[in-house]
């Protein structure tokens, strides 16, 4: 028969054990901080139609590059799986305007990384197409 004594101990590290796993996963996802340089390959996206639809991919591709030359906002689906918003550089702007001619393809991106309210982004300095 277990004591109350045993059970508290346990509860107690097995409290420790997963508060510790919790600092240990926050810091691994907090690598990324708002006004760092980074560099991430992922696939352009059409965020309108991402958002309404979960639409991406090669059988994608004819529609998101028309939604992107009307002007709709240019997303990356990173190879770390996160969506991360396009945001021209207002001093360097070719980088990201080509991105509307790569829809549905993968790039390699770098840029200054953004946090704005939960919002992530990527201020565009340089995009690569994949070769």
């Amino acid at each position: 028969m277990k004591t109350a004594s045993s059970f508290s101990q346990r509860i107690t590290l097995l409290s420790a054990t997963l508060l510790g796993s919790l600092v240990l996963t926050g810091n691994t996802f907090a690598q990324e901080k708002s006004g760092q340089q980074m560099t991430m390959k992922g696939e352009v996206l059409d965020m309108s139609c991402y958002m309404k639809s979960g639409a991406k991919g090669p059988d994608h591709k004819g529609c998101a590059s028309g939604c992107l030359k009307k002007g709709n906002p240019v997303g990356l689906l990173g190879s770390d799986g996160k969506v991360y918003l396009m945001v021209e550089d207002h001093d360097n702007a070719a980088p990201y305007k080509e991105l509307a001619n790569h829809a549905a393809e993968q790039v390699t991106i770098t840029g200054t990384f953004q946090n704005r309210n939960g919002l992530p982004g990527i201020i565009v300095a340089k995009a690569e197409t994949e070769k």
